[in-house]
């Protein structure tokens, strides 16, 4: 009957149901605010609305005589030289290359019938220069291209653009579109 149970007031107090000095101490830590648990918190709800609401800076205009076609496109516009191609012209970075006929590249422009002399002349003189700018690194050139073409444009027209792009180094070519109204 005597002191060695589990019930007796002396063995609560050490083990079940009293606190000890030292619980009631971490009892005490614990009951203020975790400040490194809510700036994890706070931390990972910036991240989060960083990624998902982000804005896309780009230096992109849309040409003057121009109906873009439209498209559900979600890729924003990248930095790149830009292209317009127009019922007209044909402009490389705002600077008329050469004059259409009727929607299509006069003969005299044409050089076995599918290079256009004058833009391989000006994609020449700007990989060139864009080579010269970055001459401490030589693999800077990206070869990019974003073009704005008329929707009502020939294809065979486009494909003698694209033509002369791929030959001047110009391999990479981005269509710019209009986005598509979801509704």
């Amino acid at each position: 009957m005597g002191g060695g149970g589990g019930g007796g007031s002396s063995a609560g107090s050490h083990h079940g149901g009293k606190y000890t000095k030292k619980s009631r101490s971490r009892t005490h830590m614990s009951t203020g605010l975790m400040l490194a648990s809510m700036l994890d918190i706070l931390m990972a709800i910036l991240f989060f609305l960083m990624k998902n609401y982000s804005q896309i800076q780009s230096d992109f205009n849309i040409g003057k005589d121009i109906s873009l076609p439209y498209s559900s496109s979600v890729n924003p516009p990248v930095n790149a030289l830009q292209m317009i191609v127009t019922q007209k012209a044909v402009l490389v970075d705002q600077e008329k290359v050469l004059d259409l006929v009727n929607g299509d590249i006069a003969k005299q422009d044409l050089v076995q019938g599918l290079l256009i002399k004058p833009l391989a002349l000006k994609l020449k003189k700007l990989k060139d220069r864009s080579v010269i700018q970055n001459d401490v690194d030589k693999k800077s050139f990206a070869g990019i291209i974003i073009m704005q073409a008329d929707k009502s444009l020939q294809f065979s027209m486009l494909k003698k653009i694209l033509y002369t792009a791929q030959l001047s180094d110009f391999v990479t070519l981005k269509l710019a579109v209009l986005k598509k109204d979801e509704s």
